[in-house]
């Protein structure tokens, strides 16, 4: 029994020593973790050690903004999204560009959309609008319309014609939706889903 006791103290006093609980070491430094905040200094040299990053040059040859533009700027109602110049027609001897004007109109939890392609006799001021057409079929999509792109004519050329694709995510977010419109010079048009 002497032996037993003796041999369960030598067990005890071998295994205490990796019972004992010491402080972890620290997890080694990520290499690739960003490099803590810097305040600029007078000299940015100085902080980084090396070159400091490429500042615009500040613009000083733009004239004040004519005060009817600002006007017009500041006019635009908020249900504007967004407006493009999405390309260039021509018929005949007349040529110009196709504007897109996207609102978002309703409730602000309900996506509604109200999509218009204008047609104008040039780009720039001075522009004359030629027609408004609503694509009454954006209005019904349901979704959120977030982008939309106008398809690229045949090196380039001008035609009477535009063809734009539509980017929509469902209300379940699950898979976008492409949806192609087909506008044809004379104010006739297809909206649908994408074919290809």
């Amino acid at each position: 029994m002497i032996l037993r006791t003796a041999l369960a103290a030598a067990m005890v006093t071998v295994a205490l020593p990796a019972l004992a609980q010491t402080d972890p070491a620290p997890p080694p430094a990520a290499t690739d973790a960003p490099k803590p905040y810097v305040a600029p200094t007078e000299n940015p040299d100085e902080a980084t050690g090396g070159e400091a990053a490429p500042v615009a040059p500040p613009i000083t040859d733009v004239p004040p903004v004519d005060p009817a533009f600002q006007k017009a700027a500041e006019d635009l109602p908020s249900a504007i999204e967004d407006v493009q110049v999405v390309g260039p027609w021509s018929e005949g001897d007349q040529s110009g560009v196709w504007r897109t004007v996207m609102m978002q109109v309703g409730p602000a939890d309900k996506d509604v959309y109200r999509f218009f392609v204008q047609k104008l006799d040039r780009v720039g001021p001075g522009a004359k609008l030629l027609s408004t057409t609503e694509i009454k079929e954006v209005a019904g999509v349901k979704g959120t319309v977030v982008g939309y792109r106008a398809e690229e004519g045949e090196d380039g050329a001008p035609s009477g014609d535009l063809t734009l694709f539509f980017d929509v995510v469902p209300p379940d977010g699950e898979v976008p939706e492409s949806y192609e419109l087909h506008f044809l010079k004379d104010k006739s048009y297809t909206f649908g889903p994408a074919t290809n």
